[in-house]
């Protein structure tokens, strides 16, 4: 049994949220690893942007908490955590109000050496690659693609679009954009393949510098929240798929201590003995 804890360890309420959604096969020998160890570690190199090998000896051995995360992020299982808690998020602080509108941005980010898909972003002077999102009103993930960062924002629209099939869209009416996405080629996709309207916002007339542009302000704040884990500052993965799996991560972790918040006297305290 652990005996050092950390801040991003989940609590026993954050626990019993996941637990069930962890898949178990039935059969073979009986399993040995702590599933919560295998969990606290991934959400401790998530906030600390450790590399693998440096891994606490306290956690499982690096190796096995990568064959769990290989795992779950090709089978669904951070997908179905990480829609189960945005819908008991919503819940929780929207009951009875149904999704009308969403926005979508990209964000480029240095990459570190290796890995696929990388290039360069001239106007944001970014070597790496390109994280495109969704998201609801409240900020709440509905869809994420990586690619290089030289492919043009509205190019990678169709097949991040694409990704939103089987989110609950059913009331979405508008899905708001900046400039970097007026291209008629992504209108007429829009038209013919959903029921939705991109409606661009454009920056007022004269404006110098940042501006908080209305309602899209939600997905740049979604992209804050991003930036509070130290793994995301930068694009640490070898492939694509990683990097989508660390952003939902990073989703997961925020919905947790919304729908469950950590005492602050208990924060960096282990939890309770099993």
């Amino acid at each position: 049994m652990r005996t050092q804890s950390y801040p991003s360890d989940v609590t026993d309420a954050q626990w019993a949220l996941i637990e069930p959604h962890l898949p178990v096969y039935p059969g073979g020998r009986p399993r040995k690893t702590n599933l919560r160890d295998v969990v606290d570690a991934l959400f401790y190199l998530l906030r600390t942007g450790c590399q693998w090998r440096y891994l606490p000896k306290d956690f499982p051995p690096k190796s096995t908490v990568w064959r769990y995360f290989d795992e779950w992020r090709h089978n669904g299982t951070l997908d179905t955590i990480h829609d189960l808690l945005r819908r008991k998020v919503r819940t929780a602080e929207k009951p009875y109000s149904p999704r009308t509108t969403a926005s979508v941005d990209s964000q480029s980010v240095d990459t570190t050496s290796g890995g696929e898909q990388r290039g360069r972003d001239n106007a944001k002077n970014v070597d790496g690659r390109k994280r495109h999102i969704v998201v609801d009103s409240m900020g709440l993930l509905l869809a994420v693609l990586v690619t290089a960062a030289s492919v043009d924002d509205a190019q990678a629209a169709a097949e991040l679009f694409g990704r939103l099939a089987g989110q609950p869209l059913g009331k979405v009416r508008r899905l708001f954009a900046d400039t970097k996405y007026h291209n008629f080629a992504l209108y007429e996709w829009v038209e013919d393949h959903v029921a939705w309207k991109l409606d661009i916002v454009r920056r007022p007339d004269g404006a110098v510098g940042w501006v908080k542009l209305p309602i899209r302000w939600t997905v740049e704040r979604t992209f804050a929240w991003l930036g509070k884990c130290r793994r995301l500052s930068k694009d640490r993965e070898r492939s694509v798929r990683s990097s989508e799996a660390f952003v939902k991560l990073a989703m997961i972790h925020l919905m947790l201590n919304r729908l469950q918040p950590k005492e602050v006297d208990a924060e960096f305290h282990y939890r309770s003995a099993a």
